[in-house]
């Protein structure tokens, strides 16, 4: 008899946690998640279970703290500089359900980095010139120059006119290369480099052969729960920061 009652127990307790894990998930989907920061009881759920799902499914790309793989161009998301949006809950969530060029309609996909040492730089755009060695010299020269750090003057000068003239970069980094977060276009002088160490080297790679990463669209493999979850947990990161998740895993 006692097995069958411990047993009956137990099955209760289960119902009792699954009900009350839908009814947190509930809230969770109920609330604005922009708002979710400011609801500490909220945030601690979500974080729980987005953290085990980032580790189960992010963090073979973007590493277990969120640091990101520069080699891969595989964006750190623990220093709160982001590429798409402005790293607000939505703004991951909206990356997460539709991904970046993952050829989902919703995706973000307006930004690919021309490769402008080949004889057609963009298969999107027929009027983006290619670039001699030179040219791109002198635009490293010319983002040297607007990162304060020690470049040819002359260069840098040839290269300012290129970059808001003939090779274009302006259309999409704008006139002060700052980038513009809403199509995903980097900020070129902050000194954070998504691809490399940001040395010339690494910067003539990027113009020469183009950049085009790839996040996966996750809609149709997790719930709008889970999704939020993992929204809230990578928001996290940004925001505890990379060094206290490491403490307190």
């Amino acid at each position: 008899m006692r097995i069958p009652l411990i047993l009956a127990a137990l099955a209760c307790l289960v119902a009792v946690v699954l009900l009350q894990q839908a009814s947190v998930g509930g809230r969770l989907l109920r609330a604005d998640p922009n708002a979710l920061p400011t609801d500490a009881g909220l945030m601690a759920f979500a974080q729980r279970d987005g953290g085990a799902r980032y580790a189960s499914h992010c963090a073979t790309c973007h590493g277990a703290n969120g640091r990101g793989d520069p080699e891969r161009g595989i964006p750190s998301l623990s220093d709160g500089d982001w590429l798409y949006g402005t790293g607000s809950v939505s703004d991951i969530e909206q990356i997460i359900k539709y991904g970046i060029r993952s050829y989902h309609p919703k995706a973000w996909n307006l930004a690919i980095m021309p490769a402008y040492a080949t004889p057609q730089p963009s298969s999107l755009d027929g009027k983006i010139p290619p670039l001699s060695p030179g040219n791109i010299y002198d635009l490293v020269e010319f983002l040297f120059h607007e990162q304060g750090r020690n470049a040819d003057t002359e260069a840098a000068a040839r290269g300012a006119s290129l970059f808001r003239g003939a090779a274009g970069c302006y259309d999409c980094h704008a006139p002060d290369a700052k980038g513009d977060s809403a199509i995903g276009a980097p900020n070129l002088v902050d000194g954070i480099t998504l691809y490399g160490d940001g040395s010339r080297e690494a910067l003539s790679r990027s113009i020469a052969y183009g950049r085009q990463g790839v996040c996966p669209s996750w809609v149709a493999r997790f719930s709008p729960v889970e999704i939020r979850e993992l929204a809230a947990y990578v928001y996290s990161l940004s925001h505890l920061g990379a060094d206290e998740h490491d403490e307190s895993d």
